[in-house]
């Protein structure tokens, strides 16, 4: 007869905060489980207020919201940041505005307390898009709000920030912007601090194909100005310099 696997030794059973499902202890220094206890005790208190009539059916026992506010902690225990004030307000003013009567499941409401980039000190991402694209000409010589929105920028790439006169371009060099920049942003809040050398020798880090094929645009591009085309064209002006330069043919 087998015995059956008891909550103690089963690999998944579930934890208390501070604890991994493999058995091993994750130490979290005593300041930062208070913070996270209140701030828990905080947003369910608040969820109450916000659904009197369906909190308490949502959660019918007290075992049942106790292992929901565990779980909540859990989760927040491996975030290096913890949802700021600002951040909580933000939550739950969206909650609100959805307009639900049931209060939202846990994974919403993990959801909802994730940190931006605002809480990270950084630019949310249209903001970011709008430095770069203002400052792509000279970006060495631009203080930018944060090393992310240069990273970016910088894979993207300055020469076409600063070329590209297609319309129809633009929005695919924005969202290639804001892939780039939403990891950038990912990391910060992962608890990473971006390097000063990711900003150093965008030519260092080119292959040898990529700074022979930006060699020939700017070769072709100062071969223009000397013919005196305009920086940027669009295909009419550019077919009249052309057979101005061509004596007319």
């Amino acid at each position: 007869m087998s015995a059956t696997p008891s909550a103690s030794n089963s690999p998944t059973h579930t934890t208390p905060v501070g604890r991994r499902t493999s058995g091993k202890t994750s130490q979290i220094p005593p300041e930062r489980k208070e913070a996270i206890t209140a701030l828990v005790s905080k947003v369910f208190t608040r969820l109450e207020a916000i659904f009197p009539r369906t909190f308490s059916s949502a959660f019918p026992t007290v075992d049942m919201l106790k292992l929901s506010r565990r779980e909540v902690a859990q989760e927040l225990a491996r975030w290096p940041m913890l949802p700021t004030n600002q951040t909580i307000e933000r939550a739950l003013s969206e909650i609100k505005r959805t307009g639900n009567t049931w209060p939202p499941t846990i994974p919403e409401l993990i959801a909802k307390l994730q940190p931006s980039a605002e809480d990270a000190g950084m630019p949310n991402s249209a903001d970011a898009w709008r430095e770069a694209v203002n400052h792509a000409h000279h970006p060495a010589e631009h203080c930018w709000r944060h090393e992310a929105v240069r990273l970016a920028g910088q894979a993207v790439g300055w020469w076409e920030l600063t070329h590209t006169t297609a319309q129809s371009t633009w929005p695919r060099l924005e969202r290639r912007f804001e892939k780039h920049y939403a990891a950038l942003v990912n990391r910060v809040l992962a608890g990473e601090e971006l390097q000063a050398q990711g900003l150093i020798g965008h030519e260092g880090s080119e292959t040898r194909g990529a700074k022979a094929e930006r060699a020939s645009r700017e070769a072709a591009q100062q071969q223009a100005e000397a013919a005196g085309m305009p920086h940027r064209m669009n295909p009419e002006q550019g077919m009249r310099s052309l057979r101005a330069a061509l004596g007319g043919r």
